[in-house]
């Protein structure tokens, strides 16, 4: 139902990564969760690419998750702090990115709180 092919060039994208093959089981549980929770058998050429993003969304907020915890706090000489490991992506933006994908998957998909949460602040 969703190319799996699509979904690691939009990661790969967002990510501003070259090879998805390092990322290959994150990117399968992203397709797995969002194809799980559609609530249709058929999907419009225009719904197909939304899940499609939205799966790379999940995919890139777990990357940003790992990334996140791989970094290490070091201080300088100088008492100037810095990320051992830099990332283009932050879980926090990364999170927003999946929550705004989500969103265009109302009415085809339960997603449990993801949906509602996309409405915060909007009322």
């Amino acid at each position: 139902m969703i190319s799996r092919e699509n979904v690691c060039e939009i990661f790969l994208r967002i990510c501003d990564e070259e090879n998805a093959v390092d990322h290959g089981e994150m990117i399968d549980r992203s397709i797995a969760k969002v194809e799980g929770a559609l609530t249709v058998e058929t999907l419009t050429a225009a719904q197909k690419a939304s899940c499609e993003y939205a799966a790379a969304c999940e995919a890139v907020y777990e990357y940003a998750l790992e990334a996140a915890s791989a970094q290490r706090l070091a201080i300088s000489e100088r008492g100037e702090a810095r990320c051992g490991k830099g990332e283009l992506i932050t879980a926090e933006a990364a999170d927003r990115l999946r929550k705004h994908a989500y969103g265009e998957l109302s009415g085809i998909a339960r997603l449990g709180g993801f949906v509602f949460e996309t409405m915060e602040g909007m009322a």
